[in-house]
């Protein structure tokens, strides 16, 4: 009886807390009877003690109101304050990856080539130099100028040349230009004639002589000039340039027996009969006494000399067209370019024996690395010009 007793006594469950501590701590489930706990050890049974509420809430994600951070204030604000922490930390690991990782492209990216080269050259050097109306230095110059159209002008001393350029990204333009000052002189030469012959010439009240005269000391300018026979005087205004001939022939019997004679050409030529010079290509009209005359025409510094036959009739006027021979020229260029005279493409480097018009013209040198130079270069009839361009240089 005894050992039933105690048996029982072993059987029945054991109180773990204190009233208190239940109280504390209350069981979510209801107190099981004797018969619930039936074939459960007691180590099963006493295992762990009831979970309480705070801790259940704890364990479960629910609304913010009954989640865990609402028995929990201080872990509530420890965790705003992280999220502000780390997220410009993200932030800023997002931009600098993004950085190292697209970093090598823009390094291989070629830069882009906003202006050109504008290389200007002249012979002899130190030639003002005005781009659009600026003056940008002396030459030789190189200058980078944006795209597009340019008016280039050069001045040394009384020698002036204007050049129309037009500039391209990327590229190089070269310009070799004559400044070369050849002697003007101050003074220029007046031819008076007269029909008939032996009229006294007054030049602004000056005696000069008898006609036919030659004065070759005329100071450039507009000039008074009379010519005085025995029928009579006859008085004229005559303009007389730097370096040039102006003739003056007149009529003292009111008779029209004189012509006039009018040459044009692509350069200026100058106008002779035998030694005696006429005038110009650029003289309107050269006045000549009526009959038959052998002119001389000439241009020494490209070598052409020819000469016409021309009637002259009495109150009449000849025009003639003088058309230059071809020179020689040859280009070449390093590495190699393709050449254009006067805008016309010819061909490209090596190129010999190509036959021009003689006087000034302009190459383009164009080569699809190394860009564009222009050289400007005169070809004469006496020998072969060359023309070279070193890109590289």
């Amino acid at each position: 009886m005894a050992r039933c007793s105690l048996g029982r006594r072993l059987q029945s469950p054991m109180p773990l807390t204190t009233p208190a501590e239940n109280d504390a701590f209350p069981s979510e489930e209801p107190r099981r009877g004797p018969d619930a706990s039936a074939g459960v050890s007691s180590r099963d049974r006493y295992s762990a003690p009831p979970a309480s509420n705070s801790f259940n809430k704890l364990l479960t994600f629910g609304s913010a109101t009954e989640g865990p951070l609402a028995d929990f204030r201080s872990e509530r604000r420890a965790t705003s304050v992280w999220v502000w922490v780390l997220l410009p930390l993200v932030a800023g690991t997002a931009i600098v990856g993004s950085a190292v990782m697209f970093a090598p492209k823009w390094r291989m990216r070629p830069p882009i080539a906003q202006t050109g080269q504008l290389i200007v050259v002249s012979q002899p050097p130190g030639g003002d130099v005005i781009v659009d109306g600026q003056l940008r230095g002396v030459t030789p110059l190189t200058l980078s100028l944006m795209p597009g159209p340019h008016a280039l002008q050069l001045n040394r001393a009384e020698i002036s040349r204007s050049i129309a350029v037009t500039i391209k990204a990327g590229a190089e333009t070269t310009h070799y230009v004559d400044l070369d000052a050849r002697p003007v002189p101050a003074s220029g030469q007046l031819v008076v004639g007269s029909e008939p012959p032996g009229a006294r010439v007054t030049i602004d009240g000056q005696a000069r002589g008898a006609t036919p005269v030659t004065l070759r000391d005329i100071a450039a300018g507009e000039h008074t000039v009379i010519i005085q026979g025995a029928s009579g005087l006859v008085q004229r205004s005559v303009t007389v340039e730097r370096g040039q001939s102006a003739s003056l022939l007149v009529s003292m019997n009111g008779q029209a027996s004189f012509g006039w004679v009018s040459i044009s050409a692509p350069v200026v030529l100058q106008i002779l009969e035998e030694d005696r010079k006429l005038g110009t290509s650029e003289t309107d009209r050269i006045v000549l006494p009526a009959g038959q005359h052998t002119l001389r025409i000439s241009n020494q510094r490209l070598g052409f000399q020819t000469a016409r036959v021309v009637h002259v009739t009495a109150g009449g006027g000849v025009s003639l067209k003088i058309d230059l021979p071809n020179g020689v020229v040859s280009f070449n260029a390093l590495p190699w370019a393709e050449v254009f005279i006067d805008g016309r493409q010819i061909g490209e480097t090596p190129l010999g024996n190509i036959k021009v018009p003689i006087g000034e013209h302009e190459a383009l040198f164009r080569n699809p690395q190394f860009g564009e130079r222009r050289q400007s270069f005169l070809v004469t009839a006496n020998e072969p010009a060359r023309v070279a361009v070193d890109f590289k240089k």
